[in-house]
């Protein structure tokens, strides 16, 4: 089994702000890796697709050859269906979010993004900012055309294929997002489809947008860059497992903290092994100050199935509520590419709009 250096040697953490923690063991964590344990297949009501709209990441055209075969064979593969499909390109950064947000889109029965995990949470923001039910009828999807590609990742997508056969098959079910409140009495919102991260693991993510060109093994290479930093990071953080009432704060010298709605982040590290897309929640992982010795054994448990659950330094729950605040504010990740800064507030948005399982 793969655990984390130090397993053992001091007591495990029982409670994060009063809300137990979560200890899975690998034959847990392995069944919790399912597609069907990541979204409840019981919800799901059938839909038949027709007309498609697609939102391209243009700046990935212009860079992957790969990605254009991508589109050219989703438009292939949709066509052999009897399926229409517009491609609309994106042209810069927040451009996914206004055609979802503004398009006429009454004319189709879905709407796909061809990009990555940040480019499918911009036009989930679209979605859910029109102020209409189309949120509740025109399910919202995602290819595997990222680097990450965590959303798909949890409905068993690999492949552009994959996914085409997923809204072939025409099953479509309810899944979570999470509100991100920030800025002046937190009058700022966005949203999280994959995670949200503060301290070392923000650090690197950032540090990782700067070696595309490493390809996926950049956050590797930015994560082991970060651990032998050691940066201290003191926060205040407040977990609730209730949308409502008060909410315990705890203080103390972290490492890192995770909120995630999906089970992985970077390039596939399970870091919430226990994620559903689904469950109303999202899971919440903070880790204290340690060496960097030990902190390269938990970096490398989450690499191999999220062992670094079991280490006593560890702290895992599921939470509907979160709060993180620092002495002077600092960055705080969302889904690889917006930054915002603390102090921040999280809510659990549950079925907040529909997707293909």
């Amino acid at each position: 089994m793969a655990c984390a250096p130090g397993r053992g040697k001091a007591p495990k953490i029982k409670h994060l702000c009063g809300v137990p923690t979560l200890r899975p063991d690998a034959a847990a964590r392995t069944a919790a890796a399912a597609p069907e344990r990541c979204v409840d297949a019981s919800r799901a009501r059938a839909l038949s697709a027709k007309s498609i709209l697609v939102i391209a990441h243009g700046g990935k055209k212009g860079a992957s050859r790969a990605f254009v075969k991508d589109m050219r064979d989703v438009k292939m593969m949709f066509g052999e269906c009897g399926v229409s499909t517009e491609f609309v390109e994106t042209t810069c950064a927040g451009d996914a979010t206004r055609i979802a947000r503004e398009r006429d889109l009454s004319g189709y029965d879905a709407v796909g993004v061809m990009g990555g995990d940040g480019t499918f949470r911009e036009a989930a923001e679209g979605l859910l900012s029109r102020g209409d039910s189309t949120k509740d009828s025109t399910p919202l999807f995602v290819f595997p055309c990222g680097t990450g590609n965590n959303y798909a990742r949890d409905l068993g997508v690999s492949t552009v294929e994959d996914m085409v056969k997923k809204v072939m098959a025409g099953r479509v079910a309810p899944v979570d997002a999470v509100k991100v409140s920030h800025g002046v009495d937190f009058a700022n919102e966005t949203i999280s489809i994959n995670v949200v991260t503060w301290g070392m693991a923000r650090d690197a993510a950032e540090t990782a947008e700067g070696m595309r060109w490493l390809g996926p093994f950049r956050y590797d290479v930015a994560g082991l860059f970060h651990i032998l930093m050691n940066k201290k990071n003191f926060a205040t953080i407040g977990v609730s497992n209730e949308l409502s009432g008060a909410m315990s704060e705890e203080s103390n010298e972290y490492l890192m903290m995770f909120a995630q709605n999906t089970r992985c982040s970077g390039r596939g590290f399970t870091f919430t092994p226990l994620a559903q897309l689904d469950d109303g929640e999202f899971d919440v992982m903070t880790c204290l100050k340690t060496s960097p010795f030990h902190t390269k054994g938990l970096f490398d448990a989450t690499k191999s199935g999220g062992g670094h659950v079991e280490d006593p330094n560890v702290a895992y729950v599921k939470a509907k509520r979160l709060s993180l605040s620092t002495r002077e504010p600092e960055r705080v990740g969302i889904d690889g590419e917006v930054t915002v800064e603390t102090p921040v507030r999280l809510t659990a948005m549950k079925h907040a709009f529909l997707t293909f399982v």
